[in-house]
């Protein structure tokens, strides 16, 4: 079974006629993938239908030559590239073009439009990667033309209290835009009347549960989270707003999501597909069908509620460590054998997320082995070394034991090897 949300009109439906025909005129990798497809006849039931042979996966991302379109190859456009950590060990690379600003502007447009387009000032705190979310922000809010003050404040502040407050205090910000953790780690540090001021919260970056939701908004009594769901490929695909006592469903303006039935650990959650689409004329640095990013959506009378960001993934503080470039690490290491990862998740009892990843060895313990491991995933997945080593807000632990503890004091589930153990789900 599926459901297919967001931009389902007529009037999306033809601009997805658009966009597919675009996509498969410039870029190899949909002209193959669409080959034999009526390609007037494009709906969201029939992208639904094809999802078993039409997607894109994140690995896919890596061969630039065949998923960027030829106007992007050839560089007849201007467009800038954004770096997002890698699933096996290298960044991907996102093409980002004028018409992806307008995009990002219009799945914005309606949480601007009530919370920040009355004279708000935002404090944004992301770190300088250079962030694609910050990039969303800044370029979302100026084509958009809000009547809004955007201060980005670097984010090494939030390791110095003396300075983060002399910088809040100067700037007298409204609202703040960052990632899940930092939210309420700042409703931990900050004085009252600096969180009496905020008004509105816009985060992503993790899944928002409604206990990590409330406890951010009895920190920040007169505040509205707006919650996002996005990516570097997508944008700020959807947003709900939270509130004390409400919670929207999650709004979906300018994509089209496939939601299918998953045999997951999950079986109330659809695993989530997300299609891009373009205005008529409008040319993306990166077309989308089907992207298979691993998200799960739970479904509520056709309603999207709730989005688990975590699948093969764990999140520090916002920055991914994906399970794929642990095990390339491991597989490809001459002493090591194999791996477990235990998951502490971001909660109000747990205000600094951890993950303990305990690696297997053959024989004899090579010595250094959890400094090399250490050094090996921050070369990979250099956002997860900022968020560990830097803004100190997440923790990353290393174990060397022999093959035969593995799997010491884990639960066993029999018929399925299971790699993450999540603190208060699985133990």
């Amino acid at each position: 079974m599926y459901l297919a949300v967001g931009r389902t009109d007529r009037n999306g439906v033809e601009d997805l006629n658009y966009t597919l025909k675009k996509a498969v005129e410039t870029t190899p990798f949909w002209k193959e993938k669409f080959a034999g497809v009526e390609l007037d006849s494009i709906t969201p039931e029939l992208l639904a239908s094809l999802t078993d042979s039409v997607y894109i996966t994140p690995h896919d991302l890596y061969a630039r030559e065949r998923v960027w379109p030829d106007y992007i190859r050839e560089r007849r456009v201007f467009y800038t590239v954004m770096r997002t950590s890698g699933t096996t060990g290298k960044p991907k690379r996102v093409a980002f073009t004028e018409d992806d600003k307008k995009r990002t502007a219009r799945q914005m447009a309606p949480w601007i439009d009530e919370f920040l387009d009355n004279g708000s000032v935002i404090a944004s705190f992301f770190p300088p990667l250079p962030s694609s979310s910050g990039m969303f922000a800044f370029g979302g809010l100026e084509e958009f033309h809000a009547k809004s003050a955007y201060y980005q404040i670097p984010i090494q502040y939030l390791q110095n209290k003396d300075m983060l407050l002399k910088e809040l205090r100067d700037i007298k910000p409204t609202s703040l835009f960052c990632l899940t953790a930092t939210a309420y780690n700042l409703g931990l540090i900050l004085p009252e009347d600096i969180r009496k001021d905020i008004q509105v919260i816009i985060v992503g970056g993790e899944t928002l549960t409604r206990e990590l939701a409330e406890a951010t908004l009895e920190l920040f009594e007169n505040a509205v989270i707006v919650d996002n769901f996005g990516s570097t490929e997508d944008d700020a695909t959807a947003h709900r707003v939270v509130k004390k006592k409400s919670i929207t469903s999650f709004r979906i303006p300018e994509s089209i999501l496939i939601l299918k039935d998953d045999d997951d650990a999950y079986p109330e959650y659809k695993k989530v597909y997300i299609t891009k689409v373009m205005r008529d004329g409008e040319l993306t640095g990166l077309p989308l069908f089907n992207y298979d990013i691993g998200d799960l959506a739970r479904v509520v009378d056709g309603e999207v509620r709730n989005i688990i960001r975590v699948k093969d993934v764990i999140s520090l503080a916002g920055a991914k460590l994906h399970i794929d470039q642990v095990m390339e690490i491991v597989y490809n290491h001459p002493d090591l054998a194999d791996f477990v990862i235990i998951y502490h998740p971001l909660s109000p009892q747990n205000p600094r997320p951890k993950a303990v990843i305990r690696v297997a060895y053959r024989d004899r313990k090579p010595a250094g082995i959890e400094d090399e491991v250490r050094e090996l995933i921050y070369e990979a997945n250099n956002p997860v070394r900022y968020e560990v080593e830097e803004s100190k807000q997440a923790e990353l632990i290393i174990e060397a034991v022999p093959l035969g503890d593995l799997r010491r004091d884990l639960p066993k589930k029999p018929g399925k090897t299971k790699r993450i153990y999540t603190v208060g789900r699985d133990i």
